[in-house]
C-alpha cells in the first residue's frame, strides 16, 4: 500500500476542517497592550473594515507587538514561518518597523506602515548588509519631510531663533528630533539643547534644567503622547512660555487631557491633510464612528487603506509574495487622500505636511 506522505495528511486534515489550501493571510501587527495600544486598537478596526468590504480575498491575522522592538521582532517570525500570509499591515512604531522589516525581508514579505515615519525605516534596506528584497512600503511623509517643514514654520512663520530639542530616544523621536535640528540650523536658527527624555519617564528635570540654562524660545519633543503631556505640563510650571512643537507621533486627544491647560498653543505636524478636513474620507469617518462611536485616531484612515492595498495584491498575486511586491512597487494605488505611489524604497512620493494649533483642547490648521 502506498504510503501517506505528511504534506497530503496535512492537507486532508485541512479540508477536513473545512479550511482551503489556497487561503491567502494578511498580517497586522501593531500594539494591542502597552501605552500605545489604543492607537494599535484603532489601525485595527480600520483595517477590519477594510476586510469587511472585500471578505472573500484574505483573512486578517493580528499580531500583539506591545509596541516594543524585541517583541516585534518576534511577531515577524511567527509571521514569516507562515506560508499564507502574504502581506503585513504595521508596525505602529518606527522602532518596531525598523527591527520587524529585516525579518520580513529575509521572508520576502512586504511590508505596509501606516504610521512609522523614520527615515532609517527605508534607507536601511540600501545598506550592504541588508538581508533580502526592499520590503518596506510607507504611506506617510517620513519625518525628514516633517521634521523640515515644522522647522520652517518655527523659523519662519513663528520668528523662533533659538530652540531647546528634546527626544526619547527611540527610532521615531530622535529621527525626527534630527531632522528638526536640521532644518532649524538650515535656516539660521541655534538649538541650544539637545537631551533625551527616557520613554516612561515622569520626571523631566534632567531635560528641564538644561532648557532652563539654555535660554530658549521654543522647545520641540520628538516622542510621543504619553510624554509628550507631562512634560509640556512641567515646563509651563517651571515658568517656560516659549512655543512647544512636536511630530504626529503626538496629535492625540490623550495628549491634550494630560497636558491640561497647559496644551493651549502647542502646534503639531501631521502627513497630508488631516482626515477631519478631507471631504474624500467622511465615509470612512462616519462608518468608523458609527461602528466604535469615536472619531478615527491619526493614523486610522492609513491603515485602512494599507489593508486595502493589501487585500488588491492578495487579488493579483494570491500567496505569490514575489509577484506581491512587484505589483505594490509598481501599481498606483487610489485612495481617500489621493494616489499612493512607491519610490524604489518604499517611500510615498506625497510629501504635503500640515501644522495644527491645539485651540480650546481642539486641534485646528496653523496655516
Amino acid at each position: 500500500m502506498r504510503r501517506t506522505g505528511p504534506v497530503l495528511l496535512l492537507a486532508l486534515l485541512a479540508a477536513c476542517r473545512g479550511e482551503p489550501q489556497d487561503r491567502v493571510k494578511i498580517a497586522l501587527a501593531v500594539p494591542l497592550t502597552g501605552d500605545l495600544a489604543a492607537d494599535g486598537r484603532g489601525l485595527e478596526r480600520a483595517a477590519r473594515l477594510a476586510f469587511e468590504e472585500d471578505p472573500q480575498t484574505a483573512e486578517l491575522v493580528v499580531f500583539d507587538d506591545r509596541g516594543d522592538p524585541l517583541q516585534a521582532v518576534s511577531v515577524a517570525r511567527q509571521i514569516a514561518e507562515d506560508p499564507a500570509v502574504l502581506a503585513v499591515v504595521g508596525h505602529l512604531t518606527s522602532g518596531c518597523s525598523v527591527d520587524a522589516a529585516r525579518v520580513y525581508a529575509a521572508a520576502g514579505i512586504p511590508m505596509i506602515t501606516p504610521s512609522a515615519t523614520a527615515p532609517v525605516l527605508t534607507l536601511q534596506q540600501e545598506s550592504g548588509g541588508w538581508p533580502g528584497e526592499r520590503v518596506v512600503f510607507r504611506l506617510p511623509p517620513s519625518d525628514a519631510v516633517q521634521g523640515d517643514a515644522l522647522a520652517e514654520h518655527a523659523v519662519k512663520r513663528l520668528g523662533a531663533r533659538v530652540f531647546a530639542v528634546l527626544h526619547d530616544r527611540t527610532a521615531y523621536g530622535l529621527g525626527i528630533a534630527e531632522a528638526f535640528t536640521a532644518g532649524v540650523e538650515k535656516r539660521g536658527g541655534k538649538v541650544a539643547v539637545f537631551e533625551p527624555v527616557e520613554r516612561g519617564a515622569r520626571d523631566f528635570s534632567p531635560a528641564l534644567d538644561a532648557l532652563d540654562a539654555g535660554r530658549v524660545g521654543a522647545l520641540f519633543y520628538g516622542g510621543v503622547y504619553p510624554e509628550a503631556g507631562p512634560l509640556l505640563r512641567r515646563a509651563r510650571a517651571r515658568g517656560f512660555s516659549g512655543h512647544f512643537l512636536a511630530g504626529d507621533g503626538v496629535k492625540s486627544g490623550d495628549f491634550v487631557a494630560s497636558a491640561g491647560p497647559a496644551a493651549e498653543g502647542a502646534l503639531l505636524s501631521v502627513a497630508g491633510v488631516p482626515l477631519e478636513d478631507l471631504p474624500s474620507a467622511a465615509d470612512f469617518a462616519a462608518r468608523y464612528q458609527a461602528r466604535h462611536g469615536e472619531p478615527p485616531r491619526t493614523f486610522d484612515h492609513y491603515g485602512y487603506e494599507a489593508a486595502r492595498i493589501a487585500l488588491a495584491a492578495a487579488r493579483k498575486a494570491g500567496r505569490d509574495r514575489r509577484r506581491a511586491l512587484d505589483w505594490i512597487r509598481a501599481a498606483r494605488h487610489e485612495s481617500m487622500v489621493g494616489p499612493f505611489i512607491f519610490d524604489s524604497k518604499g517611500d510615498s512620493l506625497k510629501s504635503l505636511v500640515t501644522v495644527l494649533r491645539v485651540e480650546r483642547g481642539r486641534f485646528v490648521r496653523a496655516y
